[in-house]
């Protein structure tokens, strides 16, 4: 009688690190790409000063000179290095996105929070969220730039107003949804703390959400941005922004077109990029949408 031979199990082949990033670049080129693509700006931002020259050094001789080996992006009407402001203007850009993100969540999840749970504030707190929804960002931003000093810090002040009331109705929908949650009602029978219920059993819940929501709200802002530097009504003209550029340019666009190109693109690129990180983001932190990826 022969005894049977043990089966030979093939060992599971080591999960590398590039193999796990390959895997999670074909699952997620969304995330990819946008992460890459605001990754490259918010580096050429960082580093300007070590990567390009003073964007505010005049050369009245080269003025309006195509792009070239000597000034990659051509020459404004003053003479200035085009690279070198492109690529400071991304530094703006980049500041306004990240403190309007910022401030507009950390503010509007609060009142978002209060307003879900506490049922005594949750109709007041919501219809003053609704006038503030009523004043458009722009008008806000220009009242707020003519009654003070125009700034950077001015300009985040006024796209941030408009932004908090999305936060809040978004933080109180999933508030809503949560504190229906059998969890949560056996920790208010347990006699637990208001507080310490929102912080430990509702606040996770927000997390994703928010994550998401700061990414439109980043792209939305720096569009917000360089609409108002655009129209004058946003960070000083001495400053160079994208807005700005443009708004400098706008009469020249048959003459010097490189002058417009080059800050359109890199604003148009920047605003793609924090969407598609925004979308992939939503795919990857959705439970229903990852179940079927």
């Amino acid at each position: 009688m022969t005894s049977a031979s043990p089966t030979t199990i093939a060992p599971k082949a080591p999960t590398t690190t590039m193999g796990a990033l390959l895997v999670f670049a074909r699952r997620n080129p969304t995330i990819v790409i946008g992460g890459s693509l605001l990754a490259s700006m918010v580096f050429l931002a960082v580093f300007a000063p070590w990567i390009v020259g003073d964007p505010l050094a005049m050369a009245p001789a080269n003025r309006l000179r195509p792009p070239s080996a000597d000034h990659l992006f051509g020459t404004d009407h003053l003479g200035r290095d085009m690279l070198a402001r492109t690529v400071f203007g991304a530094r703006v850009s980049m500041i306004v996105g990240v403190s309007v993100a910022i401030l507009s969540i950390s503010i509007g999840l609060w009142i978002g929070l209060a307003a879900g749970y506490y049922r005594r504030v949750d109709a007041i707190v919501m219809r003053f969220m609704d006038g503030l929804m009523a004043i458009p960002g722009i008008l806000l931003a220009i009242a707020l730039v003519a009654l003070t000093k125009a700034s950077v810090w001015v300009v985040v002040v006024a796209i941030t107003i408009p932004e908090i009331p999305r936060v809040v109705r978004l933080v109180r929908s999933v508030v809503l949804s949560v504190r229906e949650q059998p969890y949560v009602d056996a920790a208010v029978a347990g006699g637990s703390r208001a507080s310490k219920i929102i912080v430990r059993h509702i606040l996770p819940a927000t997390i994703n959400p928010l994550i998401v929501q700061a990414t439109y709200i980043s792209a939305s802002a720096i569009l917000v941005e360089a609409g108002l530097s655009f129209l004058g009504a946003g960070v000083p003209p001495e400053i160079p922004t994208w807005g700005n550029m443009i708004a400098a340019a706008r009469g020249r666009l048959g003459v010097a077109p490189w002058t417009i190109f080059f800050p359109g693109l890199c604003l148009a690129v920047v605003v793609l990029a924090v969407n598609l990180l925004g979308d992939g983001l939503r795919d990857r932190l959705d439970p229903r949408i990852a179940r079927r990826m």
